[in-house]
């Protein structure tokens, strides 16, 4: 099941307290990463990015609910997401890959299903966000 992307933004989430492994591919793209998630929940899922810049460090990020949340501190202080508060947190640190395109697979706890994630690419604030989508319930 594909998710729907729900506004535009940029940010990454968490997912659970399972541990995702990364694998990029070649692609290139607009300033800002789109996401898409897909898979099952309580389950495996796949959260893929496209559109990022090259080889940045960048944040998957997760949250219960939609919001305004801005991040307190370090290099994207300021920035203001589309995520809530309720249960925000970052599920993953990863980089961009080397043509900005790339894939983060994994297991999704019950207390995901139906949470939000969006990725946040490091740099200058305000920082690049990829749009905000729902894990599927």
């Amino acid at each position: 099941m594909r998710s729907r992307c729900l506004f535009a933004a940029i940010t990454l989430l968490a997912i659970g307290d399972s541990p995702f492994s990364t694998v990029c591919a070649a692609m290139s793209g607009p300033d800002n990463p789109t996401i898409s998630v897909e898979g099952a929940c309580p389950g495996t899922l796949h959260v893929r990015w496209e559109g990022a810049r090259p080889d940045r460090w960048a944040a998957l990020m997760f949250s219960q609910n939609l919001g305004r949340f801005r991040l307190p501190g370090g290099f994207c202080e300021g920035t203001e997401t589309g995520l809530g508060t309720q249960g925000i947190r970052v599920a993953k640190f990863f980089v961009t890959g080397p043509d900005g395109q790339g894939e983060l697979r994994g297991r999704a706890t019950p207390y995901a299903c139906g949470g939000y994630l969006q990725v946040v690419e490091y740099g200058s604030p305000p920082c690049p966000l990829s749009n905000v989508v729902q894990i599927p319930q």
